[in-house]
């Protein structure tokens, strides 16, 4: 008996082309793209999907190879594959890199929308200088990794005052020895804000604003977490409240 077939979405290769028009018929992939399908090895026949990564994935087969560029045709589209039903925003204290690189990586795995680096009381002085473009680059890598279709928006640095007070739908804050919220979790339509603080956690005061500005306190277990790992329990957790999990 031979090896029961993967689903297309986990045996073809997934190109990105950003920004390039996805339709059906045949695509010219630009040089750099390309270069990562001769990487992966990918032969005249084999399935493919082509992301323009703003919600349009193209689904099909490599046809040939010209030089340096592969030529695609594309037979069907998808269109917001695997992205949540409502804005999904990480609000995060900013971390150093390697941390603050895993949790994008994560969050971009598990859906979120938007990533919002937060500068909160405890953060660190030495580590509070945000570096989009390479969180843009490791959340790209994730797109194609997971097989969403978007990837999130990098925002800027904001301070913590700013971000309470332009936070929509269901906010919550990570926060140790909380209540549970009640199910289901309401977002009118706004989404969600998860909140969640740098290492050392928010301080006493910030979880209080939090909660006058409209936030849900949300526990994550009986474990002290790293801030990364508490964002990806957070994600999870507020994805399950507002029942996008079911």
């Amino acid at each position: 008996m031979g090896r029961p077939s993967l689903p297309s979405s986990l045996s073809a290769t997934r190109i990105v082309v950003p920004g390039a028009p996805v339709a059906v018929g045949q695509v010219l992939v630009p040089k750099e793209a390309s270069h990562h399908a001769r990487v992966a090895r990918v032969r005249e026949g084999d399935r493919v999907e082509v992301l323009d990564l703003e919600g349009t994935v193209g689904l099909g087969r490599l046809v040939s190879w010209t030089g340096d560029r592969c030529l695609i045709e594309v037979e069907s589209l998808q269109h917001d594959r695997g992205e949540p039903p409502e804005p999904l925003v990480l609000a995060l204290g900013l971390l150093h890199t390697a941390a603050f690189d895993w949790a994008v990586e994560k969050a971009t795995e598990l859906g979120v929308t938007a990533i919002v680096p937060v500068r909160c009381g405890r953060v660190q002085g030495r580590i509070a200088s945000p570096r989009r473009d390479r969180w843009n680059r490791v959340a790209t890598a994730a797109v194609a990794q997971c097989g969403r279709s978007r990837v999130p928006r990098m925002h800027e640095l904001v301070s913590f005052e700013r971000l309470l007070a332009e936070a929509r739908g269901g906010r919550l804050v990570a926060h140790a020895g909380a209540a549970m919220p009640p199910v289901p979790l309401r977002t009118e339509g706004a989404g969600i804000t998860v909140l969640v603080g740098p290492e050392g956690g928010l301080t006493d005061r910030e979880v209080a604003e939090a909660l006058d500005a409209g936030f849900l306190a949300v526990p994550l277990g009986a474990r002290t977490l790293r801030a990364e790992t508490a964002a990806v329990a957070s994600i999870i957790v507020a994805q399950q409240l507002a029942g996008w999990l079911d």
